[in-house]
């Protein structure tokens, strides 16, 4: 009698990449995770974060661009919390906090009002200049004499990475649709105060926009809104679909950063429990590094 050989089991496979080398490596280091073909991105969130040694205790996201807070496409943990609290340690990077309601709305119209026109390209090549400086300023004196002027070339490329600034990028500036009326107003110095001192007594009709039209739903986003899911219950090849490789941003503020790239549906190792780390090449980074006083 023959045996009926059992189909083997099979797992979808990531590639990470963090984008943080330690130093002393050549490579940035890389980890390939095999995960239950039933998984979700809560899931594989949790294996990146594992197999790189940290700690689960802050938000996350996969994001369709390079540079998470400028993506069009987002699957954020933030989308499952709302509304029922977080056990995370991380708030959501630029909410209203303990505002109360009424201002904190007016302070996120201000925000709109405010980055109309502004170039976001200038605006980080700005800010990669300052914290250039900074660095030179920080850590030059550190630094032999003989290597300083070597170091010195580094820290711009150091600062453009570590703002996702891209040498080629092209200059996307925020816009805002609105009357010309009220694009008058702003011109002014007191513009803002005047725009929404007009609006105030229309406030609860800005989301139909029948007083103001094209002011309603304002969003400070470059050019158009993002589109936003959660990550509980999604399908973990589901951004996948879309594109090969996302960015997953773990921990906002310090900004850990990964790219993620879908490899496919492989057979699984037979007898090993899923999600398992299936190669492992380079130091990870420490989560919360001991830095010198």
């Amino acid at each position: 009698m023959t045996k009926t050989r059992k189909a083997a089991r099979q797992m979808h496979v990531f590639k990470v990449t963090s984008r943080v080398k330690v130093e002393g490596e050549r490579r940035y280091p890389y980890r390939v995770l095999g995960m239950p073909q039933d998984a979700d991105l809560d899931a594989l969130a949790g294996a990146i974060v594992s197999a790189f040694g940290f700690d689960l205790d802050h938000a996350y996201g996969f994001f369709d661009g390079r540079n998470p807070y400028r993506s069009a496409v987002a699957y954020e943990l933030f989308r499952d919390l709302e509304g029922g609290g977080s056990p995370l340690s991380a708030a959501r990077p630029g909410g209203p906090g303990d505002l109360p309601e009424e201002l904190a709305d007016e302070a996120d119209l201000a925000l709109t009002l405010a980055l109309d026109g502004l170039s976001q390209s200038a605006l980080l090549r700005e800010t990669a200049a300052f914290l250039t400086r900074r660095l030179e300023e920080e850590v030059l004196p550190r630094v032999p004499g003989r290597l300083q002027d070597a170091v010195r070339e580094r820290l711009s490329a150091f600062a453009a990475e570590a703002l996702a600034l891209g040498e080629e990028e092209e200059d996307v500036s925020f816009s805002v649709a609105m009357p010309p009326e009220v694009r008058a107003m702003l011109a002014r110095p007191d513009g803002i105060e005047q725009v929404l001192a007009t609006l105030a007594p229309a406030r609860q009709g800005l989301g139909a926009g029948d007083d103001l039209p094209g002011l309603a739903g304002l969003d400070p986003a470059p050019g158009r809104g993002r589109e936003e899911h959660g990550v509980r219950g999604v399908p973990v090849t589901e951004p996948f679909g879309r594109q090969e490789k996302w960015t997953f941003l773990f921990d906002y503020g310090d900004d850990w950063t990964f790219d993620v790239t879908y490899q496919g549906l492989q057979d699984a190792p037979p007898r090993v429990r899923l999600p398992h780390v299936l190669d492992s090449v380079g130091t990870a980074p420490d989560q919360y590094p001991e830095w010198d006083e």
